[in-house]
């Protein structure tokens, strides 16, 4: 059976300047767009939009929710033709991507503050209605069972 032998990272660029310099061009290149970047994005949208990678003339921007998805989404045609226009022989698209900012590890959400809606005595007894003029018995009893619930 063939054992995997790992090697230190460090010392696998000691040993391959050309890797070395490959990944260092490829960070200051990275670093020189974002740079740009944040000059073409809104103010608000800064602090959570970043460029992740560049891949096959592609760059990939992360975002740290949905919600500024959709906004970069909004302007990503003139971001995109302003990142073309800057670095034509290096970006020909974009793409955007949604990673959420982690969560530090000590910390947990609170159990006590989940929230869990109840029904109110009206709409369990408007449900109850409902359910006894129902036909289909599947969802007649999945109703009557709804308006059994109690608040906790």
């Amino acid at each position: 059976m063939y054992k995997l032998k790992f090697k230190k990272l460090s010392r696998l660029l000691k040993n391959n300047t050309l890797i070395a310099k490959s990944i260092s061009d490829n960070i200051h290149m990275l670093e020189n767009i974002e740079v740009f970047l944040k000059k073409q994005l809104p103010h608000e949208l800064q602090n959570h939009c970043y460029a992740n990678n560049l891949a096959n003339k592609c760059l990939i921007l992360m975002v740290d929710s949905p919600a500024w998805s959709s906004k970069l989404r909004f302007i990503q045609p003139s971001l995109e033709q302003a990142l073309v226009q800057q670095y034509p022989e290096i970006i020909n698209a974009l793409k955007i991507k949604v990673r959420p900012a982690t969560r530090p590890e000590n910390t947990q959400p609170d159990k006590d503050k989940s929230f869990r809606p109840a029904l109110s005595d009206t709409s369990r007894s408007i449900i109850q209605d409902m359910a006894e003029g129902m036909d289909d018995s599947d969802l007649k009893e999945s109703l009557i069972r709804l308006a059994k619930t109690k608040r906790k």
